[in-house]
């Protein structure tokens, strides 16, 4: 329970940071954050609505793409963030803490990289191009701030037509540190190794291959100080797999010892059909 109230208090936190950096750093220097919240900002220069409430109405079909290939904690997470963001970009006012272009988009692109690093890092996210990443990056095994980058720059094409080239370079330099940013907190491995030494070896392989489509090795082992009888699993995740993964084996043995090391490289079958 304690660890859901962090989690719950650190995504509102970080998408309220996120709504201030949009309502502070982005939308008074016209900067196209990138994504979804882009796309908000473009509606908002023309129609002066307000960006918050286009947020939220473009994040829902995309909440049920993410509740399909993501799963319902990672959608409640969402669902959650993407309200305190829609509400804080509506009730913080659109006003500059620097005059400075440069430093705005710089500061402002550490910021947003960080807030919806942390999320996604917990396991939610910010809803718009995050859940396609995410999704993107399961299936290609690509880092999640890079696809962020590669599908900000149609943003930044039409923030160029809109509002001129010269603004658009800061904007890229906001999405590029932004995308760095996002890799740093999040991690920056794509490929994870778990070495798991249990008694329970049935029960925890039996939720961890229920939990996610990936193949379990399974040895024989026995406690050098107690001798008794082992078991160690190993298996390789994906980084965005870590957080569940290590809840449900804390659910299902929490006396179990768990190594997690980086992975270069994975050949063979990865994903379990």
């Amino acid at each position: 329970m304690f660890r859901l109230i962090f989690h719950i208090i650190t995504i509102g936190l970080c998408a309220f940071l996120f709504g201030l950096t949009v309502n502070s750093f982005f939308i008074p220097h016209k900067l196209a954050s990138g994504g979804v919240t882009g796309i908000a900002f473009f509606i908002h220069h023309f129609l002066h609505i307000n960006t918050g409430w286009i947020v939220l109405i473009i994040n829902i079909p995309l909440f049920l793409l993410g509740l399909k290939y993501l799963g319902k904690r990672f959608i409640l997470f969402t669902i959650y963030a993407v309200l305190v963001l829609s509400f804080s970009m509506k009730f913080i006012p659109i006003h500059a803490i620097s005059n400075d272009i440069l430093l705005s988009s710089i500061i402002g692109g550490a910021l947003y990289g960080i807030s919806v690093g942390t999320i996604i890092r917990i396991g939610g996210s910010t809803g718009g191009t995050d859940i396609i990443s995410l999704i993107l990056s399961q299936k290609r095994n690509l880092q999640v701030g890079f696809l962020n980058i590669c599908m900000n720059l149609l943003v930044v094409g039409i923030s160029g037509l809109v509002f001129g080239w010269n603004i658009t370079l800061y904007t890229i330099i906001a999405i590029y540190v932004a995308g760095r940013a996002v890799d740093m907190v999040y991690t920056t491995q794509n490929k994870l190794t778990l070495t798991i030494v249990t008694e329970k070896y049935q029960e925890l392989s039996d939720a961890l291959i229920h939990l996610h489509a990936r193949g379990i090795t399974i040895t024989n082992a026995e406690g050098a100080y107690t001798h008794k009888p082992k078991k160690v699993l190993t298996t390789v995740i994906t980084k965005f797999e870590l957080n569940e993964t290590k809840h449900t084996i804390k659910m299902t043995d929490p006396q179990a010892f768990v190594n997690i090391t980086q992975t270069l490289e994975v050949m063979g079958r990865f994903r379990k059909n």
